[in-house]
C-alpha cells in the first residue's frame, strides 16, 4: 500500500481510500454496513463515487432513525 485516506461522513467513519501502487487509482475499503455496497470500487477523478457513498450512508442513516 502506497497511501491511504480515511473518509468520515458527518464525522462517522465509513471506509479509506487505499492507493496500492503510484499508477494504480484508488479503491474504497468499506467498514460501515450502509455503505458495503461500494467496497473495492474505484474512486474517479470527478468526486462522483464519494457522493455516491455519502447520499447512501445519508439515507440508510435517516432510514434507521425514523424506524
Amino acid at each position: 500500500m502506497v497511501t491511504s485516506q480515511i473518509l468520515e461522513i458527518d464525522g462517522v467513519f465509513v471506509g479509506s481510500l487505499i492507493q496500492d501502487c503510484k499508477r494504480c487509482e484508488q479503491r474504497f475499503y468499506a467498514v460501515h454496513d450502509a455503505v458495503k455496497s461500494f467496497h473495492n470500487h474505484i474512486l474517479d477523478r470527478s468526486g462522483t463515487l464519494s457522493r455516491q457513498i455519502a447520499q447512501q450512508f445519508r439515507r440508510a442513516r435517516a432510514s434507521s432513525a425514523s424506524a
